[in-house]
C-alpha cells in the first residue's frame, strides 16, 4: 500500500473509531440490556483498533 493509502486508511479507521465510540450510552441505567450494548460498543472499538494496529 502507498504511503498516501496508509493515511487514509488511518484516517478512516480513527473516524470509524470516534463514531462507534459516540454509541455509547451516556445514560445508560445499568440493566443488562445497557451493559450488553455498551460493551458491544467496546467490541467494536477494539476490532477497529486492531485493524489500526495491524497497519502500523
Amino acid at each position: 500500500m502507498a504511503t498516501n493509502e496508509n493515511e487514509i486508511r488511518t484516517e478512516a479507521l480513527r473516524e470509524a473509531i470516534e463514531a462507534a465510540r459516540g454509541e455509547y450510552l451516556e445514560e445508560a441505567t445499568g440493566t443488562p440490556e445497557d451493559e450488553a450494548y455498551n460493551q458491544a460498543v467496546s467490541d467494536v472499538v477494539a476490532a477497529i483498533g486492531a485493524l489500526l494496529e495491524e497497519g502500523k
